[in-house]
């Protein structure tokens, strides 16, 4: 039995001392830098493929982003045409038909939107000036 300890003992101790250089037992300088120190072949493509990667993933989130604000600005402008608020939908309108110039329901809104705007514009005119001549009648 103590023969078999032994053997046991023996392959333990040759593994544990298997990994050790020489170098390092006499205070000499080892002959491989230690792994902190050096950089794999491979880590620069790596890196410069995950910057890619993630300068893709900004650009894709900013495109979403922006594809939203775009919807965004066509919904508000027909709703706002649709709720007959038509001054407040010109500039929106605008700004919606500068985004997508070939959206028909956008072409459509703006239109009305113009169109009402400039019959407003011309109603308040209009009344404005029947109003001065009757204050000017009564003089």
């Amino acid at each position: 039995m103590s023969k078999v300890w032994f053997a046991v003992s023996l392959v333990a101790l040759l593994a544990c001392g298997a990994g050790e250089s020489d170098s390092g037992a006499t205070g000499g300088i080892p002959d491989t830098p230690p792994v902190s120190a050096k950089a794999p072949a491979g880590d620069a493509a790596g890196a410069a493929a995950a910057e890619k990667m993630a300068a893709a993933e900004k650009m894709a989130v900013a495109a979403g982003e922006q594809a939203e604000t775009e919807a965004a600005e066509i919904s508000s402008c027909t709703r706002l045409v649709t709720s007959k608020k038509f001054e407040e939908a010109l500039p929106v309108c605008l700004k919606a038909a500068s985004i997508d110039a070939d959206n028909a329901e956008v072409k459509a809104a703006l239109a009305k939107a113009q169109a009402e705007t400039a019959k407003e514009a011309a109603s308040g005119a209009a009344a404005d000036a029947a109003s001065k001549a009757l204050g000017g009648l009564g003089d």
